[in-house]
């Protein structure tokens, strides 16, 4: 959080520099666009959103099928051990083989959620990545438009007038030219 912190003012710092240095920028349009905002307001950020919300609850079915048999075997073996003392356990292999078993079950349980972690941001990152190939182009458009030399998004500007905020511009093309993208489940191999 504070390495965050000292980024964010650093960036500030150099682009607040960027725009009080006199003649180098005095000539320089700059433009504002707030990228989040672009992606949670278009309708192929949404679907995107959507999309990974669908697949991500299939996965969480996944997993909970699996842990389930997990869980009833866990209470299983805990009754069974609740009324036995240290001697009787250790008279008894087959419950810590099957105590064993089981944490190496529950082990691999969280490995598998972990690679479905990973391949649900992969699968975001994939969809995105079509969506600014995209916004590329109409960002290079709205600059040629405007004779813009800079776009800045807006969590780094302090304050920019209205007439330099082109987010509004950017959603309405983006949905005009884009409203959905193919987001297809990734799936990582396996160890």
């Amino acid at each position: 959080m504070l390495n965050f912190k000292i980024l964010r003012r650093t960036v500030l710092g150099v682009a607040a520099s960027f725009v009080l240095s006199g003649a180098a920028f005095a000539q320089s349009t700059i433009l504002v666009v707030d990228q989040g905002r672009v992606i949670r307001e278009s309708s192929v950020g949404k679907h995107i959103a959507a999309q990974i919300k669908s697949i991500g609850a299939s996965m969480e079915s996944e997993l909970k099928a699996s842990a389930t048999p997990i869980e009833s075997e866990r209470d299983r073996l805990m009754n069974e051990l609740k009324s036995m003392d240290q001697a009787a356990l250790k008279s008894r292999p087959d419950l810590q083989k099957r105590a064993q078993d089981l944490m190496a079950k529950g082990q691999k349980t969280q490995v598998e959620a972990a690679y479905k972690q990973r391949e649900l941001q992969v699968t975001e990152a994939k969809a995105m990545k079509q969506v600014n190939e995209k916004l590329a182009t109409i960002l290079e458009a709205v600059v040629a438009e405007r004779n813009a030399d800079v776009i800045l998004d807006r969590s780094l500007v302090i304050y920019g007038g209205k007439s330099t905020d082109i987010t509004d511009t950017v959603i309405s093309r983006l949905n005009s030219q884009m409203r959905t993208v193919s987001v297809v489940r990734e799936r990582l191999p396996r160890k």
